[in-house]
Formats: C-alpha cells, structure tokens, sequence
C-alpha cells in the first residue's frame, strides 16, 4: 500500500519511504533532489528515526558535505545505541544480584523485534518492579553509585549517573484512573511473573511477555499521544511488533482483551498507520481501512515529532486535551494542572491545600517566560481550535471505550 498522499508532504513521504525499506524491504525508489536531503534528514532527526531511516545505501543526489555529516551522526547514534545496551546489561546485573524482580519497558524490548536491534534508538532505560520491592531497589541503585532525581514524577522514579539515566516504575505508563484503568491494572498483574529472559548482543535482560509487551507499547503510545504527541519511532515500534505475528496468534493474543479495555481500535488503527505509512503487510485484523483517521493520525505525527520535540506548543494543548473521557473540560483541565504543580512541588501531595498556589506560581510563571520569548506564546484561539481537533480524533479511536 502507498503511502498516504493527503495531509503528508513532499520531504515526509521520502522519510516514509526510507522506513519502509528499512523495516519492510519494501524497494520503493526514493526520488530526492539534492536540495531536499538535509530536510528529510531533519526531520528522520526530529522523528528519532535517522538511524533506520539512514542504515542502507548512501543517498543518490546527496551533497558530499552532507553526506560526511549524516555519517559521522549516523556513528554518534549507534554509539550512543551501544552505550544505552549495555546501560540495560547493568541494570540487569544490578537487579538479579540484589534478587530483585524486574522487567524492561520498551527500550531493548522494543528493539528485540525489529530486523536489527541496533537500528533502534534509545535514551533512559526503562524498567518496571514491584511496588513492594521499591525501596530496596532505591537503595540498590544507590548503593551501585546512581542518584536519585530531586524533582518528584508521579509515574516513575529517576535515577542517573554519568553513564546513563534510569526510569524505575511500579505501573507502565498510560494506565488510565478509575474503571478502566483498574481492568488495565489487572491485565499487568502478572507482567513479572510472565517475564522472560532476552540475550541481547550484549547480554541478558528481562523483557515482558509477548503481550504484556504489545499493551505497554499501547499504553505508553496513547500516553504521549494525548500529551506531547507521539512521533515515527513510536510508530515503527509498533510496526515491528505487529510484523512478528501472524493474523491468529496476533488475535488470540489481544483481541479480546484489549476490547475488555478499550484499546482494541486503537490497535486497529495503529497498524491501518504503519500499513499505510510504512509499508507493513496489511493485516486481516486490523479492520476496515479508514483514510480519514488515518490521515488524521499521520499528521498528528508529524505535527509533533518524537515526543513532540518538533512542536513546542504541544505542551500547552496537552494541559486541555480530555485525557479522561469521563471527566469535563474543567475537570481535565484542573487534573493536568495539579499534574504539573505535583511534578514540581511534590509536597503538595501531601498539603493539597497548597495546590491553588501552584497554579498561580506555575502558570504567571509560564505568561512571563512567554513575554519574555523563552516559552511559546499563548493563542487561547488556536490552543482551542487545536485540542478540538486533537479531542475530536481521539473520540474516533475511541481510546479506553469499549
């Protein structure tokens, strides 16, 4: 299937391309001007994707001096690749010698499935153990030379030394609060028990089960895509994921959970995506082809980048985007700004008194950074015009509704 032609540009569809031969060998020929290079390359940079992007043949009508650049970047990433591998190695290490039960988030687990691992790329490393064993994994961590973050995240706990940073959870993130979230809950209970033993090229680790894998990949997408957006290597996760599997045992393994959920049409349309976008073999299971959603979800990826690093005012959107479906507009907008006075003042916890403070110390503070230049400035208009499509296109994937 070709890659979508509405809402998609000219340097975009190169980028697809590029993945799609990189993930799929799919031999499309890529028609690039020399001219047009540096941007393709910006945006596989901006999408965390130039590795893959870039892994085959040099670029025919590539300028030498940016082909000298690509290269030498191309050598920083597998580096940088190698150093977060062996990060996992460590941590591994750590975890069994204190007896502590633990499993990998995506990071080396997400590579595990791609045709070469190392074309993967990486920044923290991820792991999830039981809440029981949290303050012994603190201690451990400390006790190997890593310190902990001062600033308080209520989804993880953030360790780092000059080697590397460390992301502990007790919950994957994107685990929605109240009825759903206890039925996604209950569906991750036995992710340690279910782990198993990865050898990757540079050693052992602990990655989840093959479905508990495929529900973190679902819920950290959601996760980003109703706050900061998701990008390319987010989607190419997924792509590989899903290419692993034939139609039955991709059902067998999900369906019917993930209708318990409510994310089974968000797994639909994900691989619609990288079927459209980069070259996936279609999928029986992933229904009815609707190129409107799919158009829609394309360019919310390319609107935001890899973590929405390509758009700046995406943080402003995701304080109104309707995380909670349940909740109204005030009652999500409230929850996302308690969200960020909680990061910050992780006291307030404790003292909600204190919350209303935060708000008017958090937010006069963004207005004038915004004066100042050093934040995006507001548009109450377009922030409204923006989350409505934004909220619109996640009522359409119907994310947790079963």
């Amino acid at each position: 299937m070709a890659v979508t032609e509405n809402n998609t540009s000219e340097i975009e569809k190169i980028l697809l391309e590029l993945l799609a031969n990189s993930l799929f060998n799919a031999n499309r020929s890529i028609d690039c001007t020399s001219a047009k290079w540096p941007l393709v390359w910006h945006e596989a940079y901006m999408q965390a994707v130039s590795l893959l992007a870039f892994s085959g043949e040099a670029p025919e009508n590539c300028s030498e001096p940016l082909l000298t650049n690509i290269r030498e970047k191309l050598k920083d990433d597998v580096i940088r690749v190698i150093q977060v591998n062996k990060q996992h190695i460590r941590l591994h290490r750590i975890m069994t010698n204190a007896g502590i039960p633990y499993v990998i988030l995506k990071g080396a687990a997400s590579a595990a499935y791609y045709k070469d691992p190392l074309l993967r790329a990486m920044g923290d490393v991820d792991f999830l153990v039981a809440e029981a064993d949290i303050e012994k994994a603190c201690s451990v961590l400390e006790e190997n030379g890593l310190t902990r973050n001062p600033k308080e995240h209520e989804k993880h706990i953030v360790y780092f030394d000059d080697e590397g940073n460390f992301e502990m959870h007790v919950v994957p993130a994107g685990v929605p609060k109240g009825d759903e979230g206890e039925k996604v809950r209950r569906l991750l209970k036995d992710i340690l028990k279910e782990s198993r033993m990865h050898n990757t090229a540079f050693g052992k680790i602990y990655v989840p089960s093959d479905f508990h894998h495929g529900l973190v990949i679902l819920l950290h997408t959601c996760s980003h895509l109703t706050s900061e957006g998701i990008g390319l290597r987010q989607l190419c996760d997924w792509a590989a994921f899903v290419s692993s599997f034939s139609d039955n045992k991709f059902c067998g393994l999900f369906e019917e959970k993930l209708k318990d959920v409510g994310l089974w049409r968000f797994a639909q349309v994900l691989t619609q995506v990288c079927t459209e976008c980069l070259g996936l073999p279609e999928r029986s299971f992933a229904g009815e082809y609707d190129r409107d959603i799919i158009n829609d979800f394309t360019a919310e990826i390319f609107k935001s980048g890899n973590l929405g690093q390509k758009n700046a005012a995406r943080v402003q959107e995701s304080v109104l985007v309707r995380s909670d479906t349940k909740k109204s507009f005030i009652g999500n907008f409230i929850s996302s700004v308690n969200a960020i006075v909680y990061f910050y003042w992780g006291f307030t916890k404790k003292f909600k008194i204190l919350l209303p403070i935060g708000w008017l110390f958090f937010g006069g503070r963004y207005i004038i950074r915004s004066l100042m230049g050093k934040r995006p400035k507001i548009s109450v208009k377009n922030l409204k015009d923006r989350t409505q499509t934004r909220n619109s296109l996640y009522e359409e994937i119907k994310l947790f509704k079963e």
